[in-house]
């Protein structure tokens, strides 16, 4: 299908399911649409899978839009109390088109939850409360992590309906529990249009193109590996550093310590802080992408691993450090923006209560990533090692990431770098037909778009212009009505340490600015100890470094305390 008859699937209201190999213009098609939607005066939730995936789109994560997070479940109390938020309301309320793009890293359960939502915030009982819903990806990336399923005994397993219901496990909550997005019962109850993009604007290089094409068809032979191997040890004669793809987190690891200890210049060290019992801490460690300490030079390379989008990055934004600080970190992008980079916390509340929290920089080294991690990348140049390849799609993932044969040099690779998985073979093979079919409809009989036609006029008789607010304002005026740091947080629901920086912000521009109320869950006696200690080492520039005064004050306060002190000053 053509980039052009996809577009007017799209534009006629119809659900729909935009795939197509690496480079085929999914993700420029995606944006077309969008760019159309917003011309009509239509609102739509643009999102995706993954933080890197949204900046593409200028998006958000489908769980930070929805209110999911990392939940993997949601009981009915669970959607009661995220209905009761009045932003989310009005989120869902006001939107008419849903966007999810990178959809095959999402699992079949969350593509339900979202779903499940979407019904319950709407009160609609049609599929995504009645919302034009738009899926883009491609199921030869990685596979979402697998969540362990219930015992097979305590499931049924329905019949196939259609050629896109293969069945799976049923969970508590009715939904299908199935490791890909296109086995869930959202996925089915959806019905939706193919468009499978056959073009190719990616890679020019025709060689490099038919051995990616092999390795997608399952069909690598002699001829493949003899050229793939033509690239092994290939020396790049590319002006632009490459970046660096490991199948393993440790040789990731292993490779940005050798490069920085390649920099001349002063380590800073950034310990991790852990707030709350340890076995709730240890938990979020763990599933942290922030390292327990973060060792930096000024010019290493950096990737932040947090959405931020009030201060411009995501996780997956790449950069470089240009100026550090016991407590200041200054990254200028692959962008070009200069960020001072404050800290970031990451916690687990229950019942609106924070249990545990820790706080560290939203960094981590980047001279080598992941393929995993470079999902949704396109990169000039890269230094690739397949060899320790331990899922079926590795190779086609990490060798799509690059533009041409030219930018690829290959550290060596394995027979499971060049396969792909069986059941998504056999899935790719239906869409192609599917897709097929609704080509010859849309030449046949061209769709109408008067279901969007009808979205647009009601859009711009709603049409209200209004003033965003600036988000630093909002928090001023929160701290202005006697708000705590909690309240705040959870008001604007952002994390306390982003509250903190906009309090520091506000003081900055107005040094003389009423903090008392931010105070009132720390005993005065503390807060004067803790005012002492930052006055302690105050610096030639009249700053108060945090990493002096904690380390005098030790286990008796956070550094968020010190930061609420500090502001009193």
């Amino acid at each position: 299908m053509t980039q052009e008859q996809a577009l007017e699937i799209l534009k006629s209201g119809k659900n729909a399911f935009i795939t197509g190999p690496a480079g085929s213009g999914k993700t420029f098609l995606l944006n077309r649409y969008i760019d159309w939607l917003k011309s009509c005066g239509i609102n739509a939730a643009v999102t995706a899978s993954t933080g890197v995936a949204a900046t593409h789109l200028n998006g958000i994560t489908i769980h930070s839009w929805t209110g999911l997070g990392v939940r993997e479940e949601l009981a009915d109390r669970d959607i009661k109390e995220l209905v009761k938020r009045g932003y989310l309301r009005r989120r869902f309320l006001g939107t008419s088109v849903l966007v999810i793009d990178e959809v095959s890293m999402l699992g079949g359960y969350q593509l339900d939850l979202a779903d499940r939502l979407f019904r319950a915030f709407k009160q609609i009982d049609a599929p995504f409360g009645g919302v034009q819903v738009v899926f883009c990806g491609d199921f030869f990336q990685l596979p979402p992590i697998r969540r362990k399923l219930a015992p097979a005994a305590e499931h049924k397993k329905p019949a196939p309906q259609s050629i896109f219901d293969f069945g799976g496990p049923v969970g508590d909550d009715g939904g299908v529990d199935s490791l890909f997005a296109y086995n869930s019962r959202a996925w089915k109850d959806l019905d939706l249009k193919i468009c499978y993009l056959d073009e190719q604007h990616r890679q020019s290089d025709g060689e490099y193109l038919r051995a990616l094409n092999a390795i997608r068809s399952n069909a690598a032979d002699a001829a493949t590996i003899k050229y793939l191997q033509t690239r092994v040890g290939a020396k790049i004669e590319l002006d632009v550093e490459p970046t660096k793809l490991y199948t393993h987190n440790v040789d990731v690891g292993i490779e940005n310590s050798l490069e920085l200890g390649k920099i001349a210049g002063k380590e800073f060290s950034y310990k991790m802080q852990l707030i709350g019992p340890s076995a709730l801490s240890e938990r979020l460690q763990k599933s942290c992408l922030a390292p327990d300490i973060l060792r930096l030079k000024v010019g290493a390379r950096v990737m932040f691993v947090k959405n931020n989008f009030e201060e411009g990055y995501v996780n997956g934004t790449l950069g470089v450090v240009e100026k550090l600080g016991e407590e200041r970190i200054m990254v200028r992008t692959a962008g070009g923006v200069l960020m001072d980079v404050g800290l970031s916390s990451w916690h687990i509340a229950e019942d609106g209560d924070i249990k545990a929290e820790i706080s560290q920089y939203p960094l981590r080294l980047a001279w080598a990533i992941t393929v995993h991690k470079s999902q949704g990348m396109s990169l000039d140049a890269a230094l690739v090692d397949l060899r320790q390849s331990f899922e079926p799609g590795m190779g086609y993932v990490a060798l799509s990431r690059v533009r041409s044969s030219a930018g690829l040099s290959l550290a060596g690779f394995n027979d499971i770098a060049l396969r792909v998985n069986e059941e998504v073979l056999d899935f790719d093979a239906r869409f192609r037909l599917e897709s097929e079919k609704h080509a010859r409809e849309c030449t046949a009989n061209p769709p109408k778009a008067k279901e969007i036609h009808a979205a647009a006029k009601i859009a711009k008789t709603k049409k209200i212009k209004t003033k965003k607010s600036d988000t630093v304002s909002l928090t001023e005026s929160l701290v202005a009505k006697g708000m705590d740091l909690l309240q705040i947080a959870r008001q604007r629901s952002l994390n306390v340490g982003t509250i903190l920086d906009h309090c520091e912000k506000i003081k900055e521009k107005d040094r003389a600015f009423n903090f008392s109320n931010l105070t009132k869950d720390i005993p005065t006696g503390k807060l004067i100890q803790l005012k002492a200690a930052l006055k302690k080492y105050k610096d030639e520039n009249g700053k108060y470094p945090l990493t002096p005064a904690k380390e005098l004050v030790g286990d008796d306060a956070t550094y968020e305390e010190l930061r609420v002190a500090r502001l009193l000053i």
